[in-house]
């Protein structure tokens, strides 16, 4: 652990790179790694060719889950959501807004408020239609027009909906009900939950992503600390195996190979195959509260956000040993890699 602190002033040299535009211009185009800091509100731009941090700007809103398997940028605005506290009756209520954030101004465009929070996911159909929103405090989906923010439907499901993740093509999505240890998988069209499953009692599936051939969801559970692939069809246990303490995510390598483990609980990300037999290949240790993963589109490197260090880690995906950490705000959590160009 002394390593890493006496990384987090080291900034390495690395080789250029251009991603294409999200936009579907096809024009290549420089990214930029934001990082979102939940305690201190704002974010923090990396340069991901050179490793240097450019600057922190405020946001005025707290977003822990947010990634770049989400597909949440339209090619102008990031969607995602903010969280606040709210005095109701002289309790403090969690509240969420959907929030669409301009990521060359650095400013919110559009805010509105949703629900009873937390979420975790926002994200966006494949034609950009809609905006759809887990909102666990009302056990509800949240269909969002993103022209005018406006609710246009909310289902109702089950108990405590705890992540959202679309398969690829749109059609359906995946999430877990953690409070009554089932997941199911909702019509996206018809707005109508089409396939549910139990998961053992207690053990609060809460997190959980589609592979992105669309074949299997992997579950992770909060009291387990189980990572469960699913058959995306039938939503049946095709493998699981214990992972750390607490795990909340994972996501896939560029090149489709592996899948990466996030633990909160814990100060490693795991290493696993993405194809059976899934085996785990290495536990990667960076640091208190690792939160989110990007990688870089060329496979060379990986970024996680530690938020007990206030840093994100810098990994060498050919060694999968930490490089470099490179200071963020505070509480740094979820991560996304943009080809545009901030205002700093």
């Amino acid at each position: 652990m002394k390593a890493l602190k006496a990384l987090l002033s080291v900034i390495l040299p690395c080789m250029a790179l251009v991603v294409l535009s999200p936009s579907g211009g096809g024009q290549a185009a420089p990214p930029y790694l934001f990082v979102f800091n939940m305690d201190s509100d704002d974010v923090t731009i990396i340069d991901p060719t050179t490793h240097q941090v450019l600057g922190t700007r405020p946001v005025g809103f707290k977003v822990k889950w947010l990634a770049d398997h989400m597909q949440s940028f339209d090619g102008t605005l990031l969607w995602t959501y903010g969280l606040r506290t709210e005095r109701v009756g002289g309790t403090d209520v969690t509240k969420v807004d959907v929030i669409a954030f301009d990521p060359v101004a650095l400013r919110v465009v559009k805010r509105q408020e949703v629900g009873r929070g937390p979420a975790h996911s926002v994200v966006l159909t494949p034609d950009r239609k809609q905006v759809l929103m887990n909102v666990a405090g009302d056990d509800q989906i949240a269909y969002i027009d993103p022209a005018t923010t406006q609710v246009t439907h909310a289902v109702p499901v089950g108990k405590f909906p705890c992540d959202l993740h679309l398969s690829p093509d749109g059609r359906t999505a995946y999430l877990p009900e953690r409070d009554q240890d089932t997941v199911s998988a909702l019509d996206v069209a018809r707005r109508q939950i089409v396939k549910r499953v139990s998961f053992a009692k207690g053990s609060k599936p809460h997190m959980l992503r589609v592979s992105p051939d669309g074949k299997y969801v992997w579950v992770q559970d909060a009291v387990s600390n189980m990572n469960e692939i699913l058959d995306s069809q039938t939503l049946q246990v095709v493998n699981a195996q214990p992972v750390g303490k607490v795990p909340t995510t994972n996501a896939w390598t560029p090149d489709g190979r592996q899948s990466w483990v996030l633990q909160d609980g814990d100060n490693v990300v795991i290493v696993m195959e993405a194809q059976p037999p899934w085996r785990q290949l290495k536990r990667i240790e960076v640091g208190p509260g690792p939160g989110n993963v990007s990688f870089r589109p060329d496979g060379k490197y990986a970024y996680v956000t530690v938020g007990g260090l206030n840093a994100v880690a810098v990994i060498d995906m050919s060694k999968l040993t930490v490089e470099t950490m490179l200071p963020a705000g505070h509480t740094p959590f979820g991560i996304v890699l943009l080809n545009v160009q901030p205002r700093l």
